[in-house]
C-alpha cells in the first residue's frame, strides 16, 4: 500500500495530459458543460455542493495531487463544484484516456480505486465533524486537517501551513453561522492553540490541537 500511495499522485498520467492551465482565485476549476477530470498541480481549492436556495456545503479541501471531476464524469454535471482558493495550476485529462493502459506505474483502475478509497476516508472525518463535533472541536479539526493536508504535500514552511480559507469557507464546511465561526476562532486563538495571519496558520502544539479536535 505504501508503494502504491507514492505512485497514486498520477504522475503516470503525464502521457495522457491534454493541457495545463492556470485558474485564478475564486474561479471554477472545471467547466459545467463538459465532463472533465483534472489534477491539481499547484495551489489549493475546495469542493462543494449547492442547496437549491443557494446555501453551500463545502465537502473537501483539494490539494496538489488530488483529482477533480470524478463525480461529474460518473454522475453528470452539478454533482460537485470546485473553486480555486489560491492560484491553481491544473492538468486536464479526457476521461476516456484513463481507460488506456498505463505506460509506467500501477494500473490506472487500481490507482483510481485507491484515490477514491482515500477520499472516502477523508469524507468520513468530514462528516463526523459536521454531525458530531461541537464548534470548538470542529474548527480545531478543520485547522488540524488543513495542516495535515499541507504537510502531506510538502507545503509546511517556517513552521506554518497555507490557510487560504475565509471564515465563510470554514463555516460552510462545518454547518456553522459566520458569527459563531468568528467567535470560536477567536476563542481558540486566545487559548493559544493556533494563530492565523497572512493566509497562513501556525500551531503552537499539535498534540494540544488534536485533543481540542477530539482526535
Amino acid at each position: 500500500m505504501e508503494d502504491l500511495s507514492r505512485k497514486s499522485d498520477f504522475a503516470n498520467l503525464a502521457d495522457v495530459s491534454h493541457s495545463q492551465r492556470a485558474v485564478p482565485v475564486g474561479a471554477a476549476l472545471l467547466p459545467e458543460s463538459t465532463p472533465l477530470i483534472a489534477r491539481i498541480e499547484r495551489g489549493i481549492a475546495m469542493r462543494y455542493t449547492l442547496i437549491e436556495d443557494g446555501r453551500r456545503q463545502v465537502e473537501a479541501l483539494v490539494y496538489p495531487g488530488d483529482l477533480c471531476g470524478l463525480t461529474s464524469v460518473l454522475h453528470g454535471p452539478g454533482a460537485s463544484y470546485y473553486e480555486a482558493l489560491t492560484p491553481v495550476i491544473l492538468s486536464s485529462f479526457d476521461p476516456a484516456d484513463l481507460r488506456q493502459p498505463a505506460i509506467n506505474g500501477p494500473d490506472r483502475d487500481t490507482a483510481l480505486l485507491w484515490l477514491m478509497t482515500r477520499e472516502l476516508t477523508r469524507l468520513s472525518g468530514w462528516l463526523a465533524s459536521v454531525g458530531q463535533r461541537n464548534a470548538n472541536e470542529g474548527i480545531a479539526w478543520f485547522v488540524m486537517h488543513a495542516w495535515e493536508r499541507a504537510e502531506a504535500v510538502g507545503l509546511i514552511e517556517k513552521d506554518s501551513a497555507p490557510f487560504p480559507f475565509a471564515q465563510q469557507v470554514v463555516a460552510d464546511s462545518l454547518g456553522l453561522s459566520l458569527v459563531h465561526t468568528n467567535k470560536t476562532i477567536r476563542r481558540l486563538r486566545d487559548q493559544g492553540l493556533f494563530r492565523i495571519s497572512g493566509g497562513r496558520v501556525r500551531i503552537s502544539s499539535l498534540p494540544a490541537l488534536r485533543r481540542a479536535a477530539a482526535l
